[in-house]
């Protein structure tokens, strides 16, 4: 596949077709140098009083992503609600965007991969209109976490997603699936300031950064004016879920499956408690685990504890 211009005409057609569409230059030198600088600005100057649950570190410390930043700094709301980024999305997809999330990922050095998956996965919304701009802000290839894509495999609907190991963080597109796509599996080097245009559901992912640099990248998600998303209820009784499967090391969970029942001990539970109170500033207390201890009673005890204002603020 070429790099476009981002007023190409043919974008639209493309996305359609493919599923992803790769741009040249979309932003340009000067732009890639302010968004570096605001964003060194946003490391030490906001990320210390945004809540964990919007910012995420690799076990030696290594920050792996930042969330939701436009809740929490005027230059990237502003940047990520500009005019004329709507207009290029609108002039791309048949129904209205509005931004969604906007969100950076600093792949470290020496990281793993993140293994292929869909983002409508991950965050079902109905209807499914949902687009990711990814953009580098280092020149990105293969040795530092080149970035591919399935051609086409937006056509096919949601794929299979398993977790490759007990206690895997995040599920990945069934092997036997990527087997089958394997012909239409694009990998392009892409120039800081370039940029992919895809569809929430074109399988996806990024390979190992094994160089000694940090390398970079923009994601402004945006979806339709008219999608309803899965509200609280639904998101954190899946966020608890996948807590009780990391935590156990077990690869499936119900949000009513008790969490003493499917295997977990009282260390187990500590570790639980301990991430809900790392992530969402709130605490729950041992004996109201016991009271509370399926995916789906947990995430009501965190939505109506107090401190759920704090994280929401």
């Amino acid at each position: 596949m070429d790099f476009v211009k981002a007023d190409d005409p043919r974008i639209g057609d493309t996305l359609a077709r493919e599923g992803v569409v790769f741009i040249d230059r979309f932003f340009d030198a000067e732009k890639v140098a302010e968004i570096r600088r605001q964003l060194r600005r946003y490391i030490d100057d906001v990320l210390p009083t945004v809540p964990r649950a919007h910012h995420e570190y690799h076990p030696d410390g290594a920050l792996r992503s930042m969330t939701d930043m436009h809740r929490y700094d005027p230059w990237f709301r502003e940047f990520g609600t500009d005019p004329r980024l709507l207009d290029f999305f609108r002039e791309a997809v048949p129904w209205d965007p509005e931004l969604f999330y906007l969100e950076i990922f600093p792949k470290a050095p020496h990281t793993g991969p993140l293994l292929a998956h869909q983002e409508l996965f991950a965050t079902p919304m109905d209807p499914p209109q949902y687009l990711h701009l990814w953009v580098a802000l280092d020149d990105v290839h293969d040795e530092n976490a080149g970035f591919y894509f399935y051609r086409r495999s937006h056509r096919l609907g949601l794929a299979p997603h398993v977790y490759t190991k007990p206690g895997a963080g995040l599920p990945s597109v069934e092997e036997s699936v990527l087997e089958r796509l394997s012909p239409y599996r694009v990998q392009p080097d892409f120039p800081a300031g370039s940029a992919a245009l895809f569809d929430g559901m074109t399988v996806h992912g990024s390979k190992a950064n094994v160089t000694d640099r940090m390398r970079m990248a923009l994601v402004i998600a945006v979806r339709g004016t008219a999608t309803k998303v899965s509200d609280d209820q639904q998101i954190f009784t899946s966020i608890m879920a996948r807590f009780f499967r990391e935590e156990i090391g077990v690869q499936a969970c119900d949000p009513n499956d008790r969490f003493f029942a499917l295997g977990g001990d009282e260390a187990g539970a500590e570790r639980v408690l301990k991430r809900i109170e790392t992530d969402y500033h709130v605490v729950i207390t041992a004996e109201d685990f016991r009271a509370h201890d399926t995916p789906h009673t947990l995430a009501m005890k965190l939505i109506d504890s107090k401190g759920w204002e704090t994280v929401n603020s």
